[in-house]
């Protein structure tokens, strides 16, 4: 049975990341999660079969925000142990591979 991990961040832990009431919210988040998710691939690997990075709408009173998470199956060590390296090595920083792909996609947050 497949479970998920939601990352709680579309950005490292050291960057700020694009805000709810800012008029591009949804195309800088979405350039967020597709930098990161990115980043993760080429930093840790490339997910194992049935595992997966994907991007999440979390609806809350203010309106709906992405998170990322990671889809894996607990009872496939392979697959805990991806989430696990995630979980234990998200990025502090975007590196230039990524602030690359953040420019391609037009992202405008921080100003």
């Amino acid at each position: 049975m497949k479970e998920s991990f939601e990352l709680g961040t579309t950005v490292p832990l050291d960057e700020p990341c694009a805000q709810m009431s800012s008029d591009t919210y949804y195309s800088d988040s979405n350039a967020e999660v597709i930098a990161l998710i990115d980043m993760i691939e080429r930093t840790i690997g490339n997910p194992p079969p049935g595992t997966r990075l994907k991007k999440v709408a979390c609806p809350h009173d203010f309106g709906t925000y992405y998170d990322i998470s990671v889809s894996y199956d607990p009872d496939d060590i392979e697959s805990e142990e991806y989430m696990l390296r995630i979980e234990s090595n998200l990025p502090d920083r975007w590196d230039e591979k990524a602030k690359e792909v953040l420019k391609t996609l037009y992202y405008s947050f921080p100003k």
